[in-house]
């Protein structure tokens, strides 16, 4: 028996190497090739400006990807981010121009988190299925942001770009933004009973009944949060952009699904986190940016993002039944 297992041991070590590693360790290689190639490829990719521009525009991306996270740990997901997107740009935009820039960054803030709240208690206390309240709030959201305007809402206070556009010394001031809600959330998840208690309901939620966490309530603060990133993301996207844009979220959902599963971050709850939700991210915001330097069509890497997340959903759910 014993030669049995050291001749299995000898004989695939690093194939149990590879099928053991965890799935960020893995996607951290992956990123290091994926960069080495690229900037042998690409031509102007691996300096100091591109990568900080990089980092600049996927802050807002990070954003949806943490919210998106949160809601993938209690074994949801949110359809809803790209239409909630859109209606904090025009709400925003509608704010500043009438009540100045603390108080419409404030308003665009408070919009998103009500739309986490709303379906937060349709999930929580009605009962009714992520997919389905999701999908749902991503027609009605659409429907009313369509109402409130059609067109570009222009004429935003000059204050109001820092937040996309400004600098702290080197740093953007998105960067900065990224790194600080990382890091919260970081903690949040690993140092306080809150984020224990996300991981346990996503984990098995009738083991967490037993136990006595107050299930309801954390799913519902989990959406308000995941609608305060959301609206985050959105008042950067803005503030870069300068204006109100009712159709801003268009296509930023794929991408948000696919840089949390990507990650690492099992759509069957109760795994994952923030440093996979960064990790996916980077890959795609990376890619995204390779791909057009070496001027590939902005389809390609649809394509791209669409095989990785059935792969990584595919690969996540071997994991999980072994």
């Amino acid at each position: 028996m014993v030669r049995n297992m050291l001749e299995r041991g000898l004989r695939f070590p690093r194939l149990a190497t590879v099928g053991k590693m965890p799935a960020h360790l893995l996607l951290v290689i992956v990123l290091v090739v994926m960069g080495v190639a690229f900037a042998i490829l690409a031509p102007g990719f691996a300096t100091g400006g591109n990568i900080v521009n990089v980092l600049r525009q996927s802050s807002s991306l990070f954003m949806l990807a943490c919210g998106q996270t949160l809601v993938l740990l209690l074994g949801g997901i949110d359809l809803s981010q790209g239409s909630v997107v859109a209606l904090v740009s025009v709400i925003t935009a509608l704010a500043l121009i009438r009540f100045g820039t603390v108080a419409g960054t404030l308003m665009g803030l408070l919009t998103g988190a009500g739309c986490g709240l709303i379906s937060g208690l349709l999930i929580a206390k009605a009962k009714v299925q992520p997919f389905i309240v999701s999908l749902g709030m991503l027609f009605t959201i659409e429907g009313i942001t369509l109402i409130i305007t059609r067109e570009t809402i222009a004429g935003l206070p000059e204050s109001f770009a820092v937040i996309g556009g400004g600098m702290a010394g080197p740093i953007p001031v998105p960067v900065i933004l990224f790194a600080l809600v990382a890091f919260i959330l970081y903690q949040l998840l690993r140092q306080t009973t809150f984020g224990r208690n996300i991981y346990a309901i996503g984990g098995n939620e009738e083991a967490a009944r037993l136990s006595a966490i107050e299930i309801a309530r954390t799913k519902i603060l989990v959406w308000v949060l995941n609608g305060f990133l959301v609206a985050l993301g959105s008042i950067i996207l803005t503030s870069r952009f300068s204006s109100g844009e009712p159709l801003l979220g268009s296509g930023l959902l794929l991408e948000s699904i696919g840089a949390a599963v990507i990650g690492g971050t099992s759509i069957f709850g109760g795994r994952g986190g923030v440093i996979q939700a960064v990790l996916g991210v980077l890959f795609i915001a990376f890619l995204v940016n390779g791909l057009n330097m070496m001027g590939i069509p902005v389809a390609v890497k649809d394509a791209l993002i669409g095989v990785l997340i059935i792969l990584a959903v595919w690969f996540g759910f071997r994991g999980r039944k072994s």
